[in-house]
């Protein structure tokens, strides 16, 4: 069996974990998060990490097991079968890159346009997204070598940021006094989802299995260490937000963190969390556009796409056909008026969908566990299955209480839930044509044998 090289050590996994996470709109949803709850958010997020941590033990044990870019695909496939794998990858990532992934570019254009009226949004947009559509069509991995530095001095300066202005380093006005919980206790307990959003993503380890040193114990602790210290690097920015812009101006700006590093420090404050939030976009459209492809691509390999989506360019061994559909719903913004309250009602609305691909991965553990008892797992959850019964509730919970405001949970669960209606149809209708089964499992062999081939295509790319 062809095995790639493992040459990822602890910190790159680490990057590579929060590499997805450090996003531009979670920069937006962080001060959105501040300005609905006070400074009181810090306990959902606290709760939110907790779930998103025994989530990742299931991810991690997955993973172990089912090593290839198909991801969540593989898992569910061996678990449930083709109607449910379809329902995880769509669901879980491809309504994500249509809503809230669609919004990074027009994030990191609306920060950039704060610099200068001669600067326009849509025009930086649209060069971030070409330029990294080049860079993942021709597989230059340019980036890679760089997106330890990259994703720390990311982490680092939002985490500085805050504790100097909290201690008063620097900062060119005085903060002003703010309740700890103006909306009440209602309003913290209904913020779990825009907990859950600092986090969601950290899995995107998951699929670079076979190229980690160590992967039973590096995959789980990048995961881990990455929430922890997104954690406190977002907790340190967003209360000193709370302390130096209005509450109602949080919820109101489309670009929350560009107003409070104005506040802060003044015009070099704004000048340097435009260039994060940039840099924060970047990595995040470079993450979608290099990993969802390869999922559609899982699909597409055992017939639940069709099979231009498995179609791999013979000169630079990327699936094409996947990453330009990804790019085509990446440029969805351009067709939107953008608010904050649309920001946040897509960032929300895929959030439900992802949410549902968490529930399924919990899922496919337990039925894993059942149906292959002896299977060696080179990671297996501490404690199972506790985790995965408290990182179902979590996870149900955060999508009952998905937004404290009843009219805006009307509008989310109506938009998640058109979209979930289009892709139950989709693989209903797609696997009868193919005269496929729908709740048949496929075979975990099966599986492994295709991922085998996949690693000899990337052996091959690499040689």
């Amino acid at each position: 069996m062809a095995t790639l090289k493992r040459t990822l050590g602890f910190w790159t996994s680490y990057a590579t974990a929060t590499g997805l996470v450090v996003a531009g709109t979670t920069m937006v949803s962080l001060g959105y998060s501040m300005g609905l709850t006070g400074p009181a958010f810090i306990i959902p997020a606290f709760l939110a990490m907790v779930i998103s941590i025994v989530v990742s033990f299931s991810y991690a044990e997955l993973s172990s097991i089912l090593p290839g870019a198909g991801m969540i695909g593989d898992y569910t496939l061996a678990a449930m079968g083709r109607f449910m794998a379809i329902v995880a990858v769509l669901g879980g990532y491809i309504v994500l890159v249509s809503a809230a992934g669609a919004m990074e570019s027009i994030t990191a254009g609306l920060a950039a346009e704060m610099l200068s009226p001669a600067v326009d949004s849509t025009t930086v947009a649209i060069i971030l997204l070409v330029f990294f559509l080049i860079v993942n069509l021709i597989g230059v991995d340019v980036f890679g070598s760089v997106q330890v530095l990259l994703t720390v001095t990311m982490m680092a300066s939002t985490a500085l940021m805050g504790l100097f202005a909290l201690l008063g380093i620097g900062t060119v006005a005085e903060p002003h006094s703010v309740a700890f919980n103006p909306a009440g206790w209602g309003t913290v307990f209904q913020s779990l989802a825009l907990g859950i959003w600092l986090y969601i993503g950290i899995e995107y380890i998951c699929p670079m299995a076979e190229e980690v040193k160590n992967p039973s114990k590096t995959i789980p602790r990048a995961m881990i260490w990455g929430l922890v210290t997104i954690f406190i690097a977002d907790m340190l920015f967003g209360q000193a937000l709370t302390q130096f812009v209005p509450l109602d101006k949080l919820t109101t700006s489309a670009t929350p963190q560009v107003d409070g590093g104005l506040a802060m420090f003044g015009k070099p404050g704004m000048i340097f969390i435009i260039i994060i939030t940039i840099l924060a976009s970047s990595s995040s459209i470079s993450s979608h556009l290099a990993a969802v492809p390869r999922m559609l691509y899982g699909l597409a390999r055992e017939g639940m796409l069709p099979k231009g989506f498995a179609y791999i360019h013979p000169r630079f061994r990327t699936p094409w056909v996947g990453i330009i559909a990804v790019f085509l719903l990446l440029c969805i913004p351009f067709l939107l008026s953008i608010s904050m309250d649309l920001i946040a009602t897509l960032i929300l609305s895929s959030c439900v969908t992802w949410l549902l691909s968490y529930l399924i991965a919990q899922a496919n553990v337990i039925i894993l566990r059942k149906k292959y008892p002896d299977m060696p797992r080179p990671f297996k959850t501490p404690l199972y299955p506790l985790p995965q019964v408290l990182g179902i509730l979590g996870t149900l919970y955060a999508i009952i209480t998905i937004h404290p405001e009843t009219d805006m949970k009307i509008k989310i669960y109506s938009i998640s839930g058109a979209c979930l209606l289009v892709i139950v149809l989709y693989a209903f209708f797609w696997l009868k044509y193919k005269k496929l089964p729908l709740f048949t499992p496929l075979p975990i062999e099966h599986i492994r044998g295709e991922i085998d081939l996949e690693t000899d295509e990337k052996l091959k790319a690499s040689s």
